[in-house]
């Protein structure tokens, strides 16, 4: 198979230099009368006989000699700031190994540089207070209910079009945009619906979306000497390496992170995730192994979601359904962090899936106290179809033209 190799210099100096390999494979065409022994044959699948007997391993499944439990005490304001918390019953529990809150753990940055693994101002209904890691999770849970705090409730907003509004109680710095407005323009958008023979004006909005996998986020992990293992359900054993081994100050080599199976991510298991970190600590501070498997509220609430949008599309058209003019302004739902720290790119598709000479974005993610943004399967686009789409069968409705012949007339030979 032919393979054209470049190497590429990451820009940085010293020690921030890094060599980016980039494959590109050349493949001679089929003839039309090949024998294909793959290609539209069925296969075996490599894993098949594994899950199919019950033998796949996945995250939950891991049993190790020793194992603790770990549980989550997790916020039920969505904007809150912790007065004070006691744990001192819990860790006195029967059974319980490990506690962990802002009180004592390490000052590890999460999500914005100014929070923390245990944030004391807490922005979202399941923001992590404390874990507690025990012999069972009957007594994890138990020990949970021993813990004592003291919440200071603050104004909060779950909105979009509240949270933007003079006076919103904020959740970051001063404003909940989350950053300025993101603006791409080409063409004369007014002389372009001057021309237009129809124009469509719609608000779309877009529903928040939770993943929901069938195996919930989490992992073991077990920490010995300065070496940690960690069986995780993930999407990315390299990038789950990568960012537990900053977090944690320890060499990329000193982090070991397995995955035989994993029961559904959806995109919101490419990295590395709080609970993965907090095993690791509470392994450290036990020397046993600690499992650290999201509950199904857990799941829902801080493992991630897609954030609703509101988009204003206007869609400009001749007779012959030619597109002359396109404008929108998005609006997206941050939640109170995003994880990866870019929000989902909703105004991509509109920039390029037709043919259109005049054309402006504009979006804007917005912060609002709810659980944090991560990517969903095709972030973003999913959003953007469902606007975009819409309008092309109310253009094709309007002019009268078969809703694919439009979408043919627009046909782009440049992405």
């Amino acid at each position: 198979m032919p393979v054209e190799h470049i190497a590429v210099l990451r820009e940085g100096e010293g020690d921030e230099e890094k060599l980016k390999l980039i494959e590109t494979v050349t493949l001679p065409a089929w003839d039309q009368n090949a024998r294909l022994t793959v290609v539209g044959r069925p296969q075996t699948r490599a894993e098949g006989v594994e899950k199919v007997t019950g033998r796949a391993r996945y995250a939950y499944d891991m049993r190790l000699p020793g194992q603790l439990y770990a549980a989550a005490l997790r916020s039920p304001y969505p904007h809150a700031r912790l007065r004070r918390i006691d744990t001192a019953q819990a860790e006195a529990l029967d059974g319980v190994h490990a506690v962990l809150s802002s009180a004592n753990a390490p000052a590890i940055t999460w999500y914005e540089e100014e929070c923390r693994l245990f944030a004391e101002t807490l922005r979202f209904v399941g923001d992590e207070v404390a874990v507690v890691a025990a012999e069972s999770e009957e007594i994890a849970q138990d020990a949970l209910r021993l813990i004592e705090v003291d919440y200071e409730p603050l104004g909060f907003v779950l909105d979009l079009d509240a949270a933007l509004q003079p006076g919103a109680p904020t959740i970051h710095g001063d404003s909940n945009r989350k950053e300025e407005p993101k603006v791409y323009e080409r063409g004369d958008i007014a002389q372009g619906f001057r021309a237009a023979n129809v124009i469509i004006d719609r608000v779309y909005t877009t529903q928040t979306q939770v993943h929901n996998s069938f195996e919930p986020h989490g992992c073991t992990a077990f920490w010995q000497d300065d070496q940690v293992t960690i069986w995780e359900s993930t999407q990315g054993i390299f990038e789950v390496r990568e960012q537990v081994a900053a977090k944690l100050g320890l060499p990329e080599h000193h982090v070991r992170v397995i995955k035989e199976h994993m029961g559904g991510g959806f995109g919101s298991k490419q990295i590395a995730w709080k609970q993965t970190v907090i095993a690791c600590l509470l392994s450290k501070i036990s020397g046993r192994p600690v499992q650290f498997m999201l509950d199904r509220q857990g799941e829902n609430l801080a493992a991630g979601s897609r954030g609703e949008t509101w988009q204003h599309l206007r869609l400009g058209a001749k007779r012959d359904g030619t597109l002359t003019a396109l404008s929108v302004n998005i609006r997206i739902a941050n939640g109170a962090y995003s994880v990866g720290g870019e929000a989902a790119n909703v105004s991509g598709m509109y920039q390029r899936l037709y043919r259109c000479p005049n054309l402006r974005t504009e979006q804007v993610a917005v912060y609002l106290n709810t659980g944090p943004s991560v990517a969903f399967r095709a972030p973003g686009h999913v959003e953007a179809a469902f606007a975009l789409e819409s309008a092309m069968d109310e253009v094709a409705l309007a002019l009268q033209i078969d809703p694919v012949e439009l979408r043919l007339r627009n046909y782009t030979e440049t992405d």
